[in-house]
């Protein structure tokens, strides 16, 4: 009786091979453009946040202390004696603004610090209008004697005027109403239709 001592060897053959890599690159194929727009979505959501977040806390810091604060843009917001940068500095600061000229001055007190949107996202404002909002005592916003505040901020990045789904833009809206509460708008048809003129 002969006996062989031979096994039989598994794996796979060309043509399983093949089906599996076209499947895998259909699965990529598909997944990474939802995913990178996934990605991008959370950042102008995380941007569109943090600026609100600001705005809000600029108006709660004026009704608390009974005194001007602004929000305005900053060159130099990581040094320690920021300033704004009404030319448009890509950070932000938020102080108490004693004087209410959008000014750090001698007797102001910084209360808060941010670093630049992250990078792709553009930040566009009012024609004509200088980058501050500048809040009185009784949290109801003011011009500054140097020029005409924010009312309308917009967002956009590299995605321009898109739907990510369900009529959602890929851009944001923030106005700031008469009372000086933030609204953050995010339809398309809104973003679009905005007073700075849409992504």
């Amino acid at each position: 009786m002969n006996h062989s001592n031979a096994t039989r060897q598994g794996g796979y053959n060309l043509l399983e091979l093949m089906i599996t890599l076209m499947i895998a690159g259909m699965v990529l194929g598909f997944g990474i453009p939802s995913f990178t727009d996934f990605m991008a979505t959370n950042r102008m959501a995380a941007a569109a946040n943090d600026l609100v977040t600001s705005i809000h806390a600029a108006r709660t810091e004026a009704v608390k202390r009974r005194q001007p604060v602004t929000l305005c843009a900053s060159s130099n917001w990581a040094d320690a004696a920021p300033a704004c940068d009404l030319g448009g500095g890509a950070g932000w600061i938020v102080f108490v603004d004693i004087n209410a000229n959008a000014s750090v001055d001698a007797g102001d007190t910084v209360v808060l610090t941010h670093a630049p949107l992250a990078e792709g996202i553009n930040l566009a404002i009012d024609a004509g209008a200088l980058p501050y909002i500048l809040y009185g005592a009784n949290g109801f916003p003011q011009a500054a004697g140097v020029g005409p505040a924010i009312n309308d901020i917009q967002l956009c990045d590299a995605r321009g005027d898109h739907d990510t789904g369900g009529g959602v833009a890929a851009g944001r809206w923030i106005q700031i109403g008469p009372t000086g509460r933030p609204q953050t708008y995010r339809m398309q048809a809104e973003v679009q239709g905005n007073p700075v003129g849409g992504c």
